[in-house]
């Protein structure tokens, strides 16, 4: 039996190390994060129980309904291992294929240099908000025809 040099192996302890793990919200802090996007207090959720079945997309608002599926629950740091309650964004399907962004990139033949096939890469905009340009005050020019900008001693 041969082995390949090129083959990764998981099993090895320094690519475990350096190899990060998606893992997906939990159920809880789904629907946490859906009762603020909602509008709501999480309080209803985690110490009475009771659900919305209503909410709306962070970035656009539109109205989403509990299991239908037009939703999705993102990172805002694009950081998928950080499954934190304030990490948790939900967002609809529309807005979500907005921020992520999918591209090809060439893969190659180690030896031979030549197209093996494509890898899909995912690149993530994310969801922070624009900065707001502020105008620059421009100074009014004078109507006075004579004023050619000098300063004169408050005495003339």
């Amino acid at each position: 039996m041969t082995t390949d040099p090129f083959r990764i192996n998981y099993n090895d302890p320094f690519v475990k190390q350096n190899t990060k793990k998606r893992r997906a919200f939990t159920t809880s802090t789904k629907k946490i994060e859906w009762m603020k996007a909602g509008g709501h207090k999480p309080e209803l959720y985690t110490e009475q129980r009771k659900f919305i079945h209503t909410s709306y997309c962070r970035r656009c608002g539109r109205k989403l309904m509990w299991g239908d599926r037009s939703y999705d629950f993102d990172h805002k740091d694009n950081n998928s291992a950080n499954n934190s309650q304030k990490n948790c964004y939900i967002v609809c399907k529309v807005c979500h294929g907005k921020a992520t962004v999918i591209s090809k990139r060439k893969k190659y033949n180690p030896y031979t240099r030549q197209v093996v096939g494509y890898e899909t890469v995912k690149k993530k905009v994310g969801y922070k908000k624009k900065k707001s340009r502020k105008k620059k005050r421009r100074k009014k020019k004078s109507k006075n025809i004579f004023d050619l900008g000098i300063k004169l001693p408050k005495g003339f």
